[in-house]
């Protein structure tokens, strides 16, 4: 019998892939007319443009491993130099210290040295140093966390854009078990978050100068976080095609498999339970008004869809665990693409973009460089940006796409000093899809996998549970395949 991935995105070829590599035939059904969900690269007149993720983090080894198994090896690639990132403040660059890691210095020099920080905000922040522990074992907020031990300036300008930049959720709002739960070890096992974080400074220098590698945590859509922001060792990788020569290579394999099934313009439109089994109604996406489709029995389903849409199906037969996953709130974001000539700016841009703090009167929450950052990205002689609006600006989502490039090409002009029609404009906007792990967020996710006990061939996988990265997705994926095929072998 054959098992049933219901949703193409990077997680649903994931788990297709496990599936295939363990012998499972597979139906691999997406509502849309594409594979790849938020995964997608266009190419256009000479430009590489990322519509979603432009990379991934090496330190979780999930998508560098499947690039490897897919024969990419040789088409991964790490950023172009300089490394450096800024960040938006008082309506002016200022350069992310280096060796910042989890929003925390790595180096004591740079960030005692850094004009980011009045002396009296550094004051502040080395506060830290003789705060005792925090004493809520209950999961908290990141921002209040932050904010007691490290000051508010610290938040808002970098833990905000690092940290809830790369989950399009406001900080304050941000579940610490969820999210950086490493931030919590660091206060358990040393006290102090700057303690801790010298101490990883000094663990990576050994290592560096044993010959090891090491890449720290945290990353920003400028592509900024991570181990060494502004310096080498820089976490990100991406594929010399985009990634979605990922996508692109994952769909080619699985096509290639007399296993596999992939059908397109498919929708899951019922889910039943029939003496014990699960029982699944596909429609042509196009039809699916006013057809009622077909019934499949597949052996064991694979749900990975956004959890608004796995609530949907599980209403009726696991109506605790739909409970659960509505109480996953969801942003919207949006992703503007401009390129323009080099003559354009008044001055040449130069590393690999811009985040932006909480206090600054932007719509725009980061800005890549895209074609400084990335090799081969545009023809020579123009700069590709990609600027990103967060959900925090619902409305101007929500709205004509004239309005989001005109806001895109307001702040870029204010800030970059770019001027003229742009050459080339791609808008990307993903409403309600970006989960936002909130407090408490792991706690519902266990819920929401505890009302399936009793119906162990359905398994639930992708960004709204356990990271919204593209190697989390992998791994959630692939681990969700893992888990039928041992029920399969009765394990």
């Amino acid at each position: 019998m054959t098992v049933l991935v219901v949703g193409g995105g990077i997680t649903g070829l994931s788990a297709a892939h496990e599936l295939v590599a363990a012998g499972v035939p597979t139906l691999l059904v997406e509502a849309s007319g594409r594979l790849g969900g938020k995964v997608r690269t266009e190419r256009v007149d000479g430009f590489l443009v990322e519509s979603g993720p432009d990379s991934f983090i090496s330190y979780r080894p999930a998508a560098v491993e499947l690039c490897r198994e897919l024969g990419l090896g040789e088409a991964l690639i790490r950023p172009s130099e300089p490394r450096t990132v800024h960040v938006r403040t008082g309506g002016r660059f200022v350069a992310l210290p280096e060796g910042i890691g989890l929003v925390l210095p790595t180096r004591l020099r740079p960030f005692v040295t850094t004009p980011m920080f009045s002396p009296l905000e550094k004051l502040r922040i080395g506060l830290d140093l003789v705060l005792p522990r925090t004493r809520d074992e209950g999961d908290l907020e990141v921002g209040p966390f932050l904010r007691r031990r490290l000051g508010d300036p610290l938040v808002e300008r970098l833990a905000g854009p690092l940290i809830g930049g790369v989950y399009g959720t406001p900080i304050d709002e941000l579940s610490l078990d969820a999210v950086v739960p490493q931030l919590r070890e660091a206060e358990r096992d040393h006290r102090s978050l700057i303690l801790a974080g010298l101490a990883q400074g000094r663990a990576r220098a050994r290592a560096s100068v044993g010959g090891g590698g090491g890449g720290g945590a945290g990353a920003g859509r400028a592509g900024g976080g991570g181990a060494a922001a502004n310096g080498v060792g820089s976490p990100f990788v991406t594929l010399a095609g985009g990634t979605g020569q990922l996508v692109e290579a994952l769909a080619g394999s699985l096509g290639r498999s007399p296993l596999v099934t992939i059908r397109t313009n498919t929708r899951v439109t019922g889910l039943e339970r029939r003496g014990g089994r699960s029982f699944v109604r596909l429609a042509d996406g196009e039809r699916s008004g006013e057809w009622s489709g077909e019934w499949i029995e597949p052996e064991a389903v694979i749900l990975a869809v956004p959890a608004p849409v796995a609530a949907e199906l599980l209403d009726t037969i696991a109506p605790a665990t739909a409970a659960q996953l509505r109480t996953i709130p969801h942003g919207s974001s949006g992703v503007v693409s401009l390129a323009y000539r080099l003559e354009q700016f008044a001055e040449p841009p130069a590393g690999h973009g811009f985040l932006v703090a909480e206090t600054e009167p932007l719509a725009i929450s980061a800005c890549t460089l895209s074609s400084l950052k990335w090799a081969d990205r545009a023809p020579e002689g123009t700069v590709l940006l990609r600027a990103f609006i967060g959900s925090k600006h619902e409305r101007l989502l929500a709205g004509p796409e004239e309005a989001l490039v005109a806001a895109a090409r307001r702040d870029l002009a204010a800030t970059l000093r770019v001027q003229g029609e742009p050459i080339l404009c791609r808008v990307t906007r993903l409403p309600g899809a970006m989960p936002h792990y909130t407090v408490g967020h792991l706690e519902r996710v266990a819920a929401a996998v505890a009302g399936l006990a009793g119906t162990p061939d359905l398994v639930l996988a992708g960004a709204a549970y356990r990271g919204v990265g593209i190697p989390d997705c992998i791994a959630q994926g692939r681990a969700a395949a893992r888990r039928v095929v041992e029920g399969r072998l009765g394990t």
